[in-house]
């Protein structure tokens, strides 16, 4: 075997394989003698045509077959011998076929070679989060907030800031109704700055059913070049005013939230914070050294996997639009993006992504980390709680779905990835 390996950009290897003699003449024979089974050529029966006919006719088919045979044949040795990992199928350039000798050569992504930085020692500013009070009120401020209701205000209220008002308005400028500017229902909360200038202010004061006049300048970088830096007046009736009606916070408004008390309450959603901005700091900080990591690692992708993440990526992506009645196409018209945008929009996550488990398995490798079979069985039992069973009986679900290997395979994968970020974590100053 005889075999040459070039080193191309965006981690790609060109091979050209050279084989002669006997395996090519036999390549030669076993590809002829499979199409004059089924060959068609004028003068000749099918099926019946000789051999030089046949080379003759068909030798474009023929150099596929043989070409198709001999890398079978050398491909895995060549891969072997050569110390190459692929990542994608193989894309033949060239292929030279003189009597007994062959020549074929092609290229093949591969895993990119990795120069790994600095990932131990590494120093990162960490948040400390401290609780108290205020947040804690504020939170449940805002738990409150989403409970309250809109009412009709008592009769004879004025409207203010921060009720809602059901406004009927026509807009002219010059004299003249301009288009978009009516409705004959409306609801705007005031002080929200939903229309221009002191649109808002100008119907402070106003009563249920009252008519007057609303003088505002349109922007001059208005979107509607007609309407840009005029002024225009609208003659408005406020249908009806809304105000917020917030409920109190006491122990039934708790029970009615799912708590017994006030005080559970308060005590309950303190214990949830905490927790959640402890994970917050800490995966901010843990994400600062991954950063870095990054940052420290040159390597070159192969596009065929970047292109495989995006796929995965937008596939989710659509998985995910479904469950909520919609599909990518209907995605896509309401942002106003092409699929192309929508590409180039996922590419960078997906190249980071990448770059990252890439980075992870190598210093694990490095590192000698690994998951014990004990931890395996813990994170198997963590994720059979989940789903509300035991560990025997996931496995038994697994073994019935044929998945049990590759679902053993991605978790023991992603637990080690987890231990190695821990490590650079434990390492760091």
């Amino acid at each position: 075997m005889n075999y040459e390996v070039k080193k191309l950009d965006n981690s790609v290897v060109e091979i050209t394989l050279k084989v002669e003699g006997a395996e090519v003449s036999t390549a030669k024979k076993d590809a002829v003698k499979k199409i004059a089974k089924d060959a068609e050529i004028p003068g000749f029966r099918k099926g019946h045509a000789p051999a030089s006919a046949i080379e003759s006719h068909y030798e474009g088919v023929i150099k596929e077959e043989i070409t198709d045979a001999i890398l079978k044949g050398h491909y895995e040795a060549i891969l072997k011998d050569g110390q190459i990992n692929p990542v994608d199928y193989i894309k033949t350039t060239k292929v030279d076929l003189n009597g007994d000798k062959f020549a074929v050569t092609f290229m093949v992504d591969v895993f990119p070679e990795i120069k790994l930085g600095e990932y131990k020692g590494l120093e990162a500013a960490k948040e400390t989060f401290e609780m108290n009070d205020e947040i804690v009120n504020k939170e449940i401020e805002m738990m409150v907030s989403a409970k309250s209701n809109l009412e009709d205000a008592a009769e004879g209220h004025k409207a203010e800031m921060g009720d809602t008002v059901d406004l009927a308005f026509e807009g002219f400028v010059d004299g003249v109704a301009f288009e978009g500017g009516k409705s004959e229902s409306h609801m705007l909360k005031l002080g929200t700055k939903s229309f221009i200038d002191t649109f808002e202010e100008q119907l402070v004061g106003y009563e249920k059913d009252q008519e007057g006049e609303i003088v505002v300048t349109f922007p001059t970088e208005y979107n509607a070049e007609h309407l840009a830096g005029k002024e225009a007046t609208f003659k408005v009736k406020i249908n009806a005013i809304k105000v917020t009606v917030t409920p109190e916070l006491n122990d039934e408004f708790a029970v009615e939230a799912g708590f017994e008390s006030v005080e559970d309450l308060k005590a309950k959603k303190t214990e949830e914070i905490k927790n959640r901005e402890e994970a917050r700091v800490e995966g901010e900080y843990r994400q600062t050294l991954l950063n870095q990591v990054l940052a420290n690692t040159e390597m070159t992708l192969p596009l065929s996997m970047v292109a495989r993440e995006i796929k995965g990526r937008i596939s989710e992506m659509e998985n995910q639009l479904k469950s909520q009645g919609m599909n990518l196409e209907m995605y896509l018209q309401m942002s106003g993006s092409t699929m192309e945008q929508l590409t180039e929009q996922v590419r960078p996550m997906a190249i980071e992504k990448i770059k990252l488990d890439l980075i992870l398995d190598e210093i694990a490798k490095i590192e000698k980390i690994e998951l014990t079979d004990e931890e395996l069985e813990t994170k198997l039992a963590e994720v059979a709680s989940m789903y509300k069973m035991d560990a025997d009986k996931l496995k038994e679900e697994l073994t019935k779905a044929n998945n049990l290997e590759n679902f053993t395979m991605n978790l023991r994968v992603d637990a080690t990835m987890q231990k190695t970020v821990e490590f650079i974590q434990a390492q760091a100053k």
